[in-house]
């Protein structure tokens, strides 16, 4: 054992280092650092620059968002619990140690008394959130989607085998950019849905969320909620939150029965948006599309996707997440259980680990994430709508 050494003195750190280097033998080396040392913004508020994009290197400020900016997910989610639970005493609210970057710092600064931190201990954050279900509490336990991979065999043991009514918002679902290949949420979809018990959604909106978390607090199962890190999209929230019906799709748009090849587009959640985009942009190439709102992964609404299945020509579904065991991958799944040869296109991740990006919107231009390829991908299966209706016009 050597220490406790001051980890900010460099010439007596690196000379204890060299010194554990010689020995042959297993060392312990305790060393004390402050975090954010040397930098007055940071000693005030450490959990502000744990993770941290562009600030003013003389006060530490970021800038401030610009006018009209939405809302981010994590506010909606934290102002959202803040209403629940002033109407439903069994709510709880668990972190495990990310209170202001899940959004429970809303909840901690309105009702301390329903606000759980326990550290960075996301095992343990599930099985107390079990622990209260058994109890008559409807816990909410707001981990990324990443760390929540940490705690997976209390979530089947203790959860979801129990079938508790423990409600997880797993924050940074999808692609995570400036966080880097440890924080993207890409697995969760395939992770929870073979599952049993297990009750999961994807919003497409910040609306959309409170919505499922308020539908979540009504259930008697586990239920999962998926949604993006950042600026929502824009969409007023109601004065009260819907119900919505478990395993029931939103039809965005249906088809204009037009007589053009037919592509039926599936986005879900944050992605709803990317398939209405490739949408408008197909119907302008002479494509007759429909749009859908899966809504939940699990379970999956069979006669939404099974009806546009059969009156498609084409498939696509969108998601931010890996392509394997996600919920594409699910969708195929349903098509051949019903004898469904409707041909499928998938759009997300690649079988990779995700690098770091300054910003979400280059990954998914280097990876194939845009309206672009989208289109390109549904061209290549079915082809240029103009030029198939110019050679029926010729056969006519």
């Amino acid at each position: 054992y050597l220490g406790p050494i001051d980890g900010h003195d460099l010439p007596l750190l690196i000379s204890t280092l060299e010194f554990a280097k010689t020995c042959d033998h297993p060392i312990v080396i305790h060393i004390l650092t402050q975090k954010g040392k040397g930098f007055d913004a940071a000693l005030k508020y450490p959990e502000k620059f744990h993770g941290l994009g562009p600030y003013d290197v003389k006060t530490g400020e970021t800038p401030a968002p610009k006018p009209g900016t939405p809302p981010n997910y994590q506010d909606v989610m934290g102002q959202t619990l803040v209403k629940l639970c002033q109407r439903d005493n069994r709510l709880v609210g668990i972190t495990a140690a990310m209170p202001s970057g899940t959004g429970l710092k809303h909840l901690e600064k309105a009702m301390p008394d329903r606000y759980h931190d326990v550290g960075i201990a996301e095992e343990h954050a599930v099985i107390f959130a079990a622990g209260m279900a058994t109890m008559g509490f409807h816990p909410v336990v707001a981990i990324y989607s990443t760390f929540l991979q940490r705690a997976y065999d209390c979530i089947h043991h203790d959860v979801c085998l129990q079938d508790l009514p423990v409600i997880f918002c797993m924050d940074r679902a999808g692609l995570s950019a400036s966080d880097g290949p440890t924080h993207h949420g890409l697995f969760d979809i395939a992770y929870l849905r073979c599952l049993p018990k297990v009750i999961a959604m994807a919003p497409a909106n910040e609306d959309e969320l409170a919505d499922m978390m308020f539908t979540a607090t009504q259930q008697n199962h586990p239920a999962f909620i998926r949604y993006p890190r950042g600026a929502a999209e824009g969409v007023p929230l109601k004065d009260e939150p819907a119900l919505l019906e478990i395993g029931k799709a939103e039809v965005v748009r249906h088809f204009s029965n037009n007589g053009n090849r037919k592509v039926a587009l599936f986005g879900l959640g944050a992605m709803n948006s990317l398939a209405r985009q490739t949408a408008a942009q197909l119907m302008a190439d002479g494509f007759d599309c429909a749009v859908v709102n899966p809504r939940f992964t699990k379970p999956l609404d069979a006669g939404t996707h099974e009806f546009f299945g059969r009156a498609a020509d084409l498939v696509v579904t969108l998601e931010d997440h890996v392509l394997m065991g996600g919920y594409g991958s699910a969708v195929l799944e349903l098509f051949s259980e019903k004898s469904i040869t409707t041909p499928v296109v998938r759009v997300g991740w690649p079988d990779q680990f995700i690098e770091h990006a300054t910003k979400v919107e280059e990954l998914r231009a280097k990876h194939g994430l845009t309206v672009e390829n989208t289109v390109a991908k549904v061209k290549a299966q079915l082809g240029d709508a103009a030029s198939q209706a110019a050679r029926l016009n010729e056969v006519a």
